[in-house]
């Protein structure tokens, strides 16, 4: 922990907030998917308690990414207001996507100033897709481009592109087609985090965690969306792997075979291998990207 603490004071020195902190607190949390930064205002400085992964990968630039919401905050230009943004109780699909855009604009930056990141473009684009089911995957891809792309934002621009997310590109959204919008109305409310919530067995849901953000980190251009059973993972649209969860706490793990073409299915247990797994799911990645490519 000693390092995570130098490691936040150099980052707040080099983002010139130091004199506006007083006090950095960190807890640890079992996922990256759970960091996050809350700060407490007093009169003339903030108070920053920050969830971090308790995991040495990406260690810097996943502090990077949460000060970099407090430097934001402190930031005039920004016009940070709260009271403007979705109400997380009567808005919940809006307030996410606020929650979405704001934080494409800080992995962006993190990106483009060179520095390694576990929110990677890659994850990012598949977080936005999964939650704007109302769109089709170009539709959605293409919009998540564009912000991607957008140099600055103030509080008030996020929050209109919240309110109408489509102003962000000159082209018309148009309709799905039938069958599209279908599926789209079965998954609406599916996401990859309700599976991972419905899974009963703490040890499994552990273990899909894992796997997911492994796979995440080591294989380039894999989306992951939900299906009806499970989740699906897929590269350039092709069928990759997936995983459902069983009521006998086990997890059926679906994957590629590069040379067959054929689907392969493992059963996990709580007691299964999970680094043999992690090596398994890059080993099959790297033959099928490379047959892909």
């Amino acid at each position: 922990m000693e390092q995570t603490y130098l490691i936040a004071h150099d980052i707040v020195k080099s983002l010139g907030i130091d004199r506006s902190i007083r006090n950095i607190y960190f807890e640890n949390t079992d996922s990256p998917w759970n960091e996050k930064a809350l700060i407490k205002r007093k009169k003339d400085y903030l108070d920053v308690k920050a969830t971090i992964w308790d995991d040495k990968e990406f260690l810097y630039g996943r502090i990077y990414r949460l000060f970099l919401y407090v430097y934001d905050v402190l930031n005039p230009q920004f016009q940070y207001n709260p009271q403007m943004s979705p109400d997380e109780y009567k808005e919940p699909r809006l307030k996410d996507r606020h929650n979405q855009i704001w934080s494409i604009y800080v992995d962006s930056r993190i990106e483009k100033g060179g520095i390694e990141n576990f929110f990677n473009k890659a994850v990012r684009k598949n977080i936005f897709i999964d939650a704007e089911k109302d769109l089709t995957w170009e539709e959605s891809s293409l919009i998540f481009q564009k912000l991607w792309e957008r140099e600055s934002y103030t509080y008030p621009e996020i929050t209109d592109y919240t309110y109408n997310l489509s102003s962000i590109t000159e082209n018309k959204i148009t309709q799905p087609v039938s069958f599209e919008l279908d599926m789209i109305k079965r998954l609406k409310n599916l996401s990859v985090k309700d599976h991972i919530d419905n899974i009963q067995s703490g040890i499994i849901r552990n273990i899909v965690n894992e796997l997911l953000s492994y796979t995440a980190y080591h294989c380039k251009d894999i989306f992951f969306q939900p299906s009806h059973f499970g989740i699906t993972m897929t590269y350039h649209k092709a069928f990759f792997a997936e995983m459902i969860p069983t009521m006998e706490n086990t997890l059926l793990l679906t994957l590629i075979n590069p040379i067959s073409r054929l689907n392969e299915t493992t059963i996990l247990t709580e007691e299964s291998d999970i680094e043999s797994t992690q090596q398994f799911i890059r080993d099959t990645y790297n033959r099928f990207s490379m047959q892909m490519g």
